[in-house]
């Protein structure tokens, strides 16, 4: 009895074999494919012996852990129905090699909703799921960073206080975040970037000031960036662009100081004359001998100013010491001069015969001395 039971179950089994014909296979691995946002992907799924009468190719789409899966087509036809510019979202691109078939899904105009876990499964009839023949496709859109700025875009800070930068970013892969100067300086406290989202500035001072740029890249173009101005409130900084200036005595030239201010908020200037009989400073205002000014430079910064002093028509008197000084709420800073006595005139405003400035005035001398004294030897003669 019990072999006669045997029997049967292995003449059913054979039978049903016999009845199915070979069983289609899938063969090859599904590669995994990594587009950008906006591009269009491919899965390949090869099959062999799929016999359309007992099987069907079918794409499905795991939209959710738990979630039923999407069924995107059988063999070549479609189940949904997004269309994108005027054409089908999803199609499917069957082509025939030796005695494969290959069942091409594309997926047009690439979204982060497009990514995730693609399944090419061949649908057997009167056979249960598991059992089914399925592979897994792992597509992955690349998406271009965006930065989302948890500081302010204008920062103002006084000097000496401490600062923290941070930005976040967002992109597939994650982007990595770096900071960086607008102007290419290097950042406060050495180099030219500082890794990652937190960026902290401390004891800031007035080189601190300027644009901060929060840059995210993960290597799908463009990267995106985010600037910070950091304005920082700072006692005044004086600059001389020469201090010690010479000039000719007695003979009209005049001489020049020059003196860049930095400050924020904007300092009073003030120019002095160190008196030489009593070492006290002597305020000079602007008059017949003094001309004071101010001048625009492009090259300076906002919080920079170009102050100059013009001595004019230098005595002797005028030689000495001279002081730029410059006062705001925050404190006070000042820079020094030296005009002294020179035997020929000095800067672009000298006379000059035949274009060569102070050399020709002295040859002109010599040439003038010269002829006094032959006149002098052809009357005496």
């Amino acid at each position: 009895m019990k072999l006669f039971a045997f029997l049967t179950v292995l003449t059913s089994t054979c039978l049903c074999v016999s009845s199915m014909g070979t069983r289609p296979e899938i063969v090859d691995a599904i590669l995994p494919e990594v587009k950008q946002q906006g591009q269009i992907g491919y899965l390949n799924c090869s099959v062999i012996n799929l016999n359309p009468s007992s099987a069907v190719l079918q794409w499905v789409k795991q939209t959710t852990p738990s979630g039923t899966p999407l069924l995107i087509s059988s063999n070549e036809k479609i189940h949904v129905n997004d269309v994108v510019e005027g054409h089908p979202k999803y199609y499917v691109r069957k082509s025939v090699i030796n005695n494969r078939e290959l069942y091409q899904l594309v997926i047009r105009a690439l979204t982060e909703n497009d990514a995730g876990s693609y399944t090419c499964m061949i649908r057997l009839s009167n056979q249960n799921y598991l059992q089914w023949p399925k592979k897994l496709g792992l597509l992955t859109v690349q998406i271009a960073p965006t930065v989302k700025l948890d500081s302010k875009s204008n920062i103002v800070v006084q000097e000496g206080s401490n600062i923290t930068l941070k930005c976040e970013a967002n992109g597939i892969p994650t982007p990595n975040i770096t900071w960086k100067r607008g102007d290419g300086l290097p950042l406060p406290g050495g180099g030219f970037q500082h890794w990652g989202g937190v960026y902290e500035i401390y004891n800031i001072n007035a080189a601190t000031r300027g644009q901060f740029l929060c840059i995210a890249d993960n290597n799908v173009k463009p990267p995106a960036d985010y600037a910070v101005q950091i304005e920082v409130t700072f006692s005044p900084y004086c600059e001389a662009q020469m201090d010690t200036v010479g000039q000719v005595q007695n003979r009209r030239f005049s001489a020049k100081l020059d003196c860049i201010v930095a400050a924020n908020p904007r300092a009073e200037v003030i120019w002095y004359k160190v008196n030489p009989a009593t070492g006290s400073l002597d305020q000079i205002q602007d008059n017949d001998k003094y001309d004071l000014n101010q001048q625009d430079d492009q090259r300076l910064k906002a919080d920079e100013k170009w102050y100059s002093l013009t001595i004019k028509t230098v005595q002797g008197s005028d030689f000495g010491k001279f002081y730029c000084h410059a006062q705001n709420r925050f404190g006070k800073g000042n820079a020094s001069f030296v005009l002294f006595e020179t035997m020929e005139c000095q800067g672009p405003n000298c006379p000059s015969i035949g274009g060569n400035g102070a050399n020709n005035v002295h040859i002109s001398i010599l040439t003038f001395t010269l002829t006094i004294i032959a006149s002098s030897f052809l009357y005496y003669g």
